[in-house]
């Protein structure tokens, strides 16, 4: 049927031929329902600033600075992001044992990060109920031996908007290889780096 049309084309006046070309490629069907993938549709960029909730990154200044993790949005997106060469993550203020992020600064964490994936709605809102009880473990931290291999941590974030700050809870240290090793000792903590291990955030 095609040859017949592309017989048919060859007789066509230029207008015509347009014509007919455009109603050819239009009626060509797409395959089996898969969409074409554009570089950006591959790592689509961030349109709007990261609402942080889970977080996890390796931290190394032994050759240089540099800095990679995955955070969890709000909205269910995972995120992966990266720094290099220049220390632009934020620095904590601290209230007695606590440490909080004002907004601004943590959420410029993440301006340059690419989308990887997505949590649904009921999944995440799970996990975040365990996240005020993994506040109230006791955080301590061992050396391991290890030299240069830095650190690799994962947090919770707990949004505090009338003071436009964010309270940063450590859950403790991934699978990585580090320098030292976090530990928070309550079970909730364990559960959650185990859940953001199993969505590709955590090591």
């Amino acid at each position: 049927m095609l040859v017949a049309q592309n017989a048919s084309a060859a007789r066509m006046p230029v207008a015509s031929l347009l014509s007919f070309a455009i109603a050819v490629t239009a009626a060509a069907p797409a395959a089996a329902g898969v969409q074409s993938a554009t570089a950006a549709d591959a790592k689509p960029a961030v349109a709007a600033p990261v609402d942080p909730l889970f977080d996890c990154y390796r931290l190394n200044y032994a050759w240089g600075f540099t800095l990679a993790g995955s955070v969890v949005g709000r909205d269910g997106t995972i995120l992966h992001y990266r720094m290099r060469d220049k220390d632009r993550s934020p620095k904590p203020d601290r209230e007695g044992g606590t440490a909080f992020f004002t907004t601004a600064p943590l959420r410029a964490k993440f301006e340059t990060a690419e989308a990887a994936g997505h949590v649904e709605a009921s999944v995440l809102a799970t996990q975040v109920a365990l996240v005020e009880k993994a506040a109230q473990g006791t955080v301590t931290r061992a050396d391991t031996g290890t030299r240069d291999a830095g650190t690799s941590t994962c947090h919770a974030y707990v949004r505090d908007a009338a003071r436009d700050r964010y309270r940063d809870i450590e859950l403790g240290s991934d699978g990585a290889v580090s320098d030292s090793r976090v530990t928070n000792s309550a079970a909730e903590a364990q559960q959650l780096i185990e859940w953001l291990r199993s969505v590709g955030v955590a090591k």
